[in-house]
């Protein structure tokens, strides 16, 4: 049986998040880690969803069937190697994948402005849809601006411990104080000059001043203690503002030899496990048609991009 596949990345955490002029916006870099969905259109009534918790992607399918005019019935597999709750817009990924499995299916065009404006119906949202890096409205999914490719660089990430709800964080946040818009001005104007001039040092002192926000907003101190190593190290960061994951940005190459100790910084966190996750130019391939075999349609699926 015919069925339509889709792929969305994730992320670790954001490079810059908070607000300029009032106005909610966040960075994020695309990472090879995400999830993918699988749809077929069956003709029962019913929506079957594997794994069945997951009802954000079941409100997925639902909001793309009833603005298309198709029947809300099928079968909808979602796999995903992010893990929950620890920013790396695992949520995002599932509404993203299965937006682009079912509009695959059915043989539909989806630009990403569309994905993005019904990814944020259902909850807040990173900039995932978009083949590089952006800054987007998570509220409301607008595009504020497109930035450029992903730069080449490796993440070395330690995934933190705990879980955070992402809409609870949205909900309940304080707005942002004056003086600290200003400085993510200054990180906005960091990530351009680092995606424009492929500068990998550039986008970690943007992710450096976004994090010193978030500390003086919610002092932390694991988040303290990072920022420290990384200062040691001379790297530039990426945080989960809504999230447990905190990560150091290094350009490639890097020295084996320097990797290995930042590894080793990380560890002595006691803050879970650590990561290193190359990132680059994503993959313009995000869906397609596929046959549906033992529950599950891969063959043409990316499968390089989930580990």
């Amino acid at each position: 049986m015919e069925s339509g596949w889709g792929f969305a990345a994730g992320t670790f955490g954001e490079l810059v998040q908070g607000e300029i002029d009032n106005t909610p916006f966040l960075i994020t870099l695309p990472i090879p880690w995400g999830t993918r969905a699988v749809f077929c259109a069956t003709s029962d009534g019913d929506l079957e969803l594997y794994p069945a918790h997951k009802r954000k992607a079941r409100r997925a399918a639902e909001l793309v069937l009833e603005q298309w005019g198709y029947p809300p019935s099928g079968v909808l597999v979602v796999q995903s190697a992010l893990p929950v709750g620890k920013g790396m817009a695992s949520s995002s990924a599932d509404v993203v994948a299965v937006i682009r499995a079912v509009a695959a299916y059915w043989g539909r065009s989806l630009e990403p402005g569309d994905a993005a404006r019904l990814a944020a119906q259902i909850e807040p949202s990173d900039g995932i849809m978009y083949p590089g890096v952006v800054a987007l409205n998570p509220r409301t999914g607008q595009l504020l601006e497109r930035l450029g490719p992903v730069p080449s660089a490796l993440v070395v990430g330690v995934l933190g411990h705990g879980r955070i709800n992402t809409e609870d964080h949205h909900r309940l946040r304080e707005r942002y104080e004056a003086r600290h818009q200003d400085r993510l001005k200054e990180a906005l104007k960091w990530a351009r000059r680092g995606v424009k001039r492929r500068d990998v040092t550039a986008l970690g002192h943007a992710g450096r001043i976004s994090a010193e926000v978030q500390l003086e907003r919610h002092p932390d101190e694991a988040l303290a203690r990072f920022l420290d190593i990384a200062d040691k190290e001379g790297l530039g960061v990426m945080i989960g503002h809504s999230g447990t994951v905190k990560g150091a940005l290094l350009p490639l190459p890097t020295p084996p030899a320097k990797i290995r100790r930042v590894e080793q910084r990380l560890w002595g966190l006691d803050s879970g496990p650590v990561y290193r996750i190359q990132i680059g130019p994503v993959p313009t391939r995000v869906s397609g048609q596929g046959d549906w075999r033992g529950g599950v349609a891969l063959s043409r699926a990316p499968d390089s991009l989930v580990p």
